[in-house]
């Protein structure tokens, strides 16, 4: 594993609710664990609707995962404005400075569509990621760029898998829910 992944839920996630279905972005991955965010998964609140200090911040917040739900991170594409994030690829940085983003964006100095907010995040245990993988229940993808990071929808995983082959066919176009089958 190495961040700057995606890991795409599999099948053996199907009855985890917070997974099934589910495209994280690997950010960290080093000997005290691995930490990251689901992209394709937008909750139904703004930056707005956290005080009504951000109330001209009209941004989405998508459900990062399961852990710290009550602390929001950023990703983004604006490292020249905003340097003390952490890289994790080429194109993508782990923010840390919320307060200054607030302010870059209300100068409009940095392009909202190039910032995903979540609400939360994904973590494992140093090896718990390692095992889980072994044990099918994540794939992990490499090949796909950052518009496919900011830009996704709900259905990227879908399209992810299709794109992994017939072996995913299947399974790709199933129902959310076997049960309703």
């Amino acid at each position: 594993m190495r961040k700057g992944n995606l890991l795409i839920s599999n099948y053996t996630l199907i009855n985890d609710l917070e997974f099934n279905r589910s495209v994280i972005y690997l950010t960290k991955d080093n000997d005290e664990g691995s930490i990251g965010f689901v992209i394709n998964k937008k909750s139904s609140y703004k930056i707005c609707d956290l005080d009504k200090e951000f109330s001209d911040i009209k941004a989405p917040i998508y459900f990062g995962g399961p852990v710290g739900v009550d602390t929001i991170h950023f990703i983004h594409r604006e490292n020249k404005m905003l340097s003390s994030s952490e890289k994790v690829s080429n194109e993508i940085y782990w923010g840390k400075d919320f307060d200054k983003l607030i302010s870059l964006i209300r100068k409009k100095k940095i392009d909202i569509g190039n910032i995903k907010f979540f609400m939360g995040y994904s973590g494992w245990e140093h090896k718990q990621l390692e095992s889980e993988i072994s044990e099918n229940s994540w794939l992990v993808q490499n090949k796909f760029s950052s518009d496919d990071i900011f830009k996704c929808k709900k259905d990227f995983w879908k399209k992810i898998l299709l794109n992994l082959g017939d072996k995913y066919k299947l399974w790709a176009n199933s129902p959310e829910n076997p049960n309703y089958n």
